[in-house]
């Protein structure tokens, strides 16, 4: 075995002893300005140093060039972190409790130094060092320690942007951008007060139109006539098939071409993930960026699998999950205008079937669940560590999709 190999053997066990969680960073606008990852060990008595855990990291870090926050949340921090090489994006999460040791303080500083970008977790109880405290980019605050409401909260303000965490409801993540927060730290996406029915917009309407077209193998000049309807939706297609996500060796000048390199099976996958983005309300704009990597992640697992149609109905599994909540149409009226597998409406629907465990599995990474991530790792025969390599490559493909959504 040479070197190459070991070093990405060896990373590859690293991972496999830990449960790794995202959530994306989500600004005033409703975009995602970036992503955090957290870290826990799949066994409390057996955790290898801070250091050889970040460079296991480095191995399968996602392409990306916005920030990416990594919280190793039961780390000890010792002097092995000062060996990361982190990539440039990176961010330390290093939690304020950690700080009260004098010896964590120095490390903080080293790193600071040595030009690692730091971010701090949680409120201090008491005030920070000014020397200490301007080593960190960013400060993440839980909901429930933000003492400041506005101006006349009586706290001074906060010297470093800060990011909300635990968010529970909409209301909660607005009244944080009220309050100055640069982000937050995922989304409500079980806030039910957002779940109103709502009319189709024409370009989700169209997509429908093409996927049932697609589906019931209708003549590709009818399905060019519907798609004409809508030109800007037509340039979107365009523009995610000829994405650097999907990797074509040509670039793709017309529909007609788009099918002909594609096949009517493929693209089904690029019409899924055009309805699950083709929404304008704003407050779906987090829901897409959902959608876009439980999509890329249940794909990524089902191609561990070998089969080329578990794999596409997987992707469309995750791609539709959360598609009642962006276009405002229960599921039942949604399945009604398109022909879905069994195994995707049971699935989506009722939570059962056999793609329903990996739904659950993507919904717990994303609640930080570690016991539930095992849970249904171990149900599906699935490692931790090939897990979590899927995750990472579904945050990494998912954002170069992003521009072009």
């Amino acid at each position: 075995m040479n070197a190459p190999e070991r070093i990405a053997n060896a990373a590859h066990n690293v991972l496999g002893t830990q449960s790794i969680c995202y959530a994306p960073l989500i600004d005033k606008k409703r975009k995602a300005i970036g992503t955090r990852l957290t870290m826990l060990a799949a066994n409390p008595n057996d955790r290898p140093p801070i250091g050889q855990v970040l460079e296991a990291l480095n191995t399968v870090w996602p392409e990306s060039s916005s920030p990416l926050l990594v919280a190793p949340l039961d780390a000890e921090f010792d002097e092995s972190a000062l060996d990361w090489d982190p990539p440039s994006n990176a961010l330390l999460e290093i939690p304020t409790a950690a700080l009260r040791d004098p010896r964590t303080q120095t490390v903080a500083q080293a790193l600071f130094r040595d030009g690692k970008r730091l971010a701090l977790r949680n409120r201090p109880e008491i005030a920070l060092p000014p020397a200490l405290l301007s080593c960190f980019e960013y400060a993440l605050i839980h909901i429930t320690d933000d003492r400041r409401r506005g101006p006349d909260s009586g706290h001074p303000a906060r010297r470093i942007p800060f990011i909300i965490t635990g968010v529970q409801t909409v209301a909660d993540v607005d009244a944080a951008y009220e309050r100055g927060a640069a982000a937050s730290v995922g989304w409500p996406l079980d806030d039910t007060t957002q779940k109103t029915a709502r009319p189709l917009q024409p370009g989700q309407a169209v997509v429908l139109e093409l996927l049932r077209l697609v589906r019931d193998d209708a003549d590709i000049a009818k399905i060019d006539a519907t798609l004409k309807r809508d030109p800007a939706l037509a340039f979107k297609l365009l523009r995610l098939v000829n994405s650097a996500a999907f990797g074509l060796p040509v670039q793709i000048t017309s529909f007609q071409h788009a099918v002909m390199m594609l096949g009517y099976k493929k693209l089904m996958r690029w019409l899924s993930l055009l309805l699950a983005t083709a929404s304008k309300e704003s407050n779906t704009f987090p829901l897409m960026h959902a959608s876009i990597r439980r999509g890329m992640f249940l794909e990524n697992i089902g191609a561990e699998e070998g089969n080329t149609e578990l794999r596409d109905e997987l992707f469309i599994t995750g791609a539709f999950s959360l598609l009642d909540r962006i276009t405002g149409a229960p599921f039942t009226h949604l399945f009604e205008l398109i022909s879905l597998s069994d195994r995707i409406v049971e699935a989506i629907v009722s939570r059962t079937g056999t793609y329903a465990p990996y739904l659950t599995l993507i919904e717990a990474i994303e609640r930080s669940d570690p016991i539930a991530i095992r849970k249904q790792a171990n149900a599906l025969a699935l490692p931790i560590g090939t897990c979590n390599e899927a995750l990472l490559k579904a945050i990494g493909s998912a954002e170069l999709l992003d521009a072009d959504i």
